[in-house]
């Protein structure tokens, strides 16, 4: 778990120019592991005849149904880390990870939709504020009784 952590940055910053990282935390499932491992040792008790013996060994290797490891990997196109993290670490491990994606947040790209969005509103701000200086340089050049009157339609009832 320590190394997976200590490597993860350096992940981030080989893919700061160019590239991604694609992290995955998932359950880890035991089927897989448990079959193969009962599966050969059924076979070496069969050949020893202490199957029983084999299935205590087993049973007591299982795990209940409520706490399984949290499999967490990390990859990009060149590099693959993995860790297993234990159920009682995971918090920590959690934690950790948090911290570690706030100090390289930096290298996380903005959305170039958001980007357009806050500069066509920036544009719409300006177009509004030069229609409005136009308007008042336009009061201006007319006579003072007209500018009144203008003035008057323009200005918000207060």
């Amino acid at each position: 778990m320590a190394e997976f952590l200590t490597a993860l940055p350096s992940l981030f910053i080989e893919t700061k120019e160019s590239g991604s990282v694609s992290v995955t935390i998932k359950r880890y499932d035991y089927q897989g592991v448990k079959h193969q491992r009962e599966k050969k040792r059924l076979e070496r008790a069969r050949n020893d005849g202490e199957e029983g013996a084999i299935h205590l060994l087993v049973d007591s290797l299982s795990l209940g149904d409520k706490e399984y490891a949290t499999l967490v990997r990390a990859a990009t196109p060149k590099k693959k880390l993995s860790t297993l993290v234990a159920p009682a670490d995971l918090d920590a491990f959690l934690a950790r990870y948090h911290g570690l994606l706030l100090a390289n947040v930096d290298t996380i790209k903005k959305n170039e939709r958001l980007r357009k969005k806050k500069y066509a509103a920036k544009r719409l701000a300006a177009r509004k504020a030069r229609g409005a200086r136009e308007k008042k340089a336009k009061l201006k050049k007319q006579s003072p009784a007209a500018a009144a009157a203008a003035a008057a339609a323009v200005a918000p009832d207060a």
